[in-house]
């Protein structure tokens, strides 16, 4: 009866160490990335004012192409800004940090988010801006 106690023991600890060294994967599977705004920037439907915000990949079973856009307050809470539909878009190189890439837009307009990528992924996700908000420039509502 001891030595099966010891032996109940023994595992129970190695358990309780090796769990705290297993990496967090949340960020891997949602892909959540921070991006800090000091001028206002376009995504479909919103023009982000300056400030904080984190791109995620929606926890949807369905798509992985669903982008949810959350800002942060100076508490540091976070709140859903908007949901995107997106598509795969392509970079030669993989990023080493979250990337965003631009697309031009008419002068006095926001620069409007073309593309995310993940780091050390070459697949991102391309927003996808209606023809009408892409002809007017940034007649989108602002948010914060």
């Amino acid at each position: 009866m001891n030595k099966r106690l010891n032996t109940i023991c023994l595992g129970g600890m190695l358990a309780l160490i090796y769990l705290p060294a297993l990496p967090a994967q949340a960020d891997e599977w949602n892909k959540k990335s921070e991006f800090q705004f000091s001028v206002p920037v376009e995504i479909p439907g919103r023009v982000l004012v300056p400030g904080k915000y984190f791109f995620q990949v929606a926890d949807v079973d369905t798509s992985r192409n669903i982008v949810q856009v959350f800002s942060e307050d100076s508490n540091g809470n976070g709140s859903l800004v908007t949901t995107v539909i997106a598509r795969s878009d392509y970079m030669a190189k993989a990023p080493d940090k979250p990337t965003l890439t631009f697309e031009e837009r008419p002068s006095g307009t926001p620069e409007a988010v073309h593309s995310w990528f993940y780091p050390g992924e070459s697949i991102g996700w391309e927003f996808v801006y209606p023809n009408h908000e892409i002809s007017r420039g940034a007649n989108t509502k602002a948010v914060r």
